[in-house]
């Protein structure tokens, strides 16, 4: 894609010389409504109000935006943003002036790219209580932090309470002297548009001091559930509902699950994401050990370099464990080795999958694998919609070619496995060529890795390995001298890697 944000800009600074900083609109004298503070001292949802995008073309027709964006008020929104770009969002000051106008005691924010001190009187006047400061557009100029500081100390001295957007690492260091208390991370890209949800979450904890604000990419409840389980304290919103047919209830949906992640706290997603913002390309992947049966394994296992154990729950498999025992063993671990995650392993089907949830709401097991997806129906698993799934999983496709795998799926990395696997445990690897040529950004793979061949998947830099029958020195039976085997070729290989 061409670098959009450039596009942006080049042509936004055009229109500002050729119309002014209000771009030709009729901007009050003086402000005319009451300025409006954000409230952070709680959960901050901020609903979107756009037309089009880039990325997604045209959304949605927006007759009213004060219709709209009394829908959000309806559904708990704590702040409308109306996006004010003309050429590629089709927004505009008009429509800010109109929803502050509508609902005056209402936080409103201007969501714009900001490039002058002169467009925050305009922003003031315009009845906008915050407005967006991409940092993006500032961190490659000549003189930049001066340039944004200046932006961001005008907000402070007219009243307007700035958000500040960071999309990296950098662009976080770059902001770090000021100190900000409200900083929303964007997990698309505005060079190229692309989202990554993974690495937004990463940046997280690099913002010890601030209240933020997750931004972009939330498509369904449960991809609010995984954000609100990492601690964010919002969440912006804007293509999903306008999309939708219901944007009360959508936001309402959205605000439940956001606030159920952000009460129960999993630690599933945390720790997953959090091995991904330290890894680097010479690093180990993720590793699990699946088809553990018995207390003696998982412990032995355990006290290994391994990051996840699998319990399967399908009965048809050799390697089949029941709940009980899974309860004694997860206690087990809990106390000698509370850092290993729990997973459960099930096929598509009702039963297996309610006794999977209850393990996961009683604390036994911190997320779901799910096999057995239909590729004519990704989003459904057990004749449920994965969208509206309030608990911590991850889907799984079985595969031989490229074309068997399907990159419409819900969750926020997907597992990779051989056809031939039924519950795990086949032995069977998918072509390396054909996993090259999935090119997924997180490549997490199963079915037959194994001492001999483990530096061949390293050769793939895959974020997770799950290892089951490779080590095994019968079904369901875990041998240690093959797992320290593998650990030491996986660890060989990294070492060559760095010469």
């Amino acid at each position: 894609m061409v670098e959009v944000l450039a596009k942006i800009t080049t042509q936004r600074s055009q229109d500002i010389a050729l119309k002014g900083f209000d771009f030709g609109y009729e901007i009050p004298k003086q402000r005319i409504h009451p300025l409006i503070k954000p409230r952070l001292d709680s959960i901050f949802f901020i609903a979107e109000i756009k037309r089009s995008s880039p990325s997604a073309g045209a959304i949605g027709t927006i007759e009213s935006p004060q219709k709209l964006a009394g829908d959000y008020l309806n559904g708990g929104a704590g702040a409308i943003s109306v996006l004010c770009e003309e050429r590629h969002f089709g927004g505009s000051l008009c429509d800010l002036m109109a929803v502050k106008s509508a609902y005056p005691n209402a936080c409103i924010l201007r969501k714009d790219f900001i490039q002058y001190v002169e467009e925050i009187d305009i922003s003031y006047r315009a009845g906008a209580d915050m407005v967006l400061l991409i940092v993006a557009m500032f961190i490659d100029e000549n003189e930049g932090f001066s340039h944004f500081k200046a932006i961001y100390e005008e907000c402070l001295k007219v009243g307007i309470t700035p958000l500040i957007e960071v999309h990296t690492q950098a662009e976080i260091d770059f902001i770090a002297p000021l100190q900000a208390p409200l900083v929303g991370i964007n997990s698309r890209s505005l060079h190229t548009f692309e989202i990554n949800i993974p690495a937004a979450c990463a940046l997280k904890n690099a913002l010890p001091h601030s209240k933020v604000i997750f931004e972009s990419g939330i498509d369904s409840p449960h991809c609010a559930f995984v954000v609100g389980s990492l601690g964010f304290n919002g969440l912006l919103c804007g293509s999903y509902l306008v999309a939708h047919k219901n944007p009360t209830a959508a936001l309402q949906s959205l605000k439940h699950a956001f606030t159920l992640g952000n009460t129960q706290k999993p630690r599933f997603y945390r720790q997953v994401f959090e091995s991904l913002s330290m890894r680097t390309l010479q690093s180990q992947p993720l590793l699990k050990i699946c088809g553990i049966t018995n207390l003696d394994d998982a412990l032995m296992v355990a006290q290994e370099k391994i990051d996840m154990l699998g319990f399967i729950l399908v009965k048809q498999s050799p390697r089949y464990i029941e709940s009980k025992r899974i309860k004694d063993i997860a206690k087990a671990l809990h106390k000698l080795y509370p850092h290993i995650l729990r997973i459960a392993v099930v096929n598509d089907d009702k039963q297996s999958l309610n006794e999977a949830k209850t393990l996961y709401e009683q604390g036994y097991i911190d997320a779901i694998q799910l096999h057995g997806l239909s590729p004519l129906a990704p989003d459904i698993f057990a004749k449920s919609a994965l969208k509206d799934a309030l608990f911590c999983f991850y889907p799984v496709q079985n595969i031989t070619h490229k074309e068997d795998f399907t990159q419409d799926y819900e969750g926020v990395f997907c597992l990779v496995d051989s056809k031939s696997a039924q519950g795990g445990g086949s032995g069977q690897s998918i072509n390396k060529d054909v996993l090259r040529a999935l090119q997924e950004q997180y490549l997490c793979v199963a079915g037959g890795i194994n001492p001999q061949n483990i530096a061949d998947f390293l050769t793939l830099k895959p974020t997770l390995l799950d290892i089951n029958s490779g080590i095994e020195r019968e079904a369901g039976k875990k041998d240690i001298h093959k797992l320290r085997t593998l650990l030491e070729n996986l660890k060989n290989a990294i070492e060559s890697t760095k010469e």
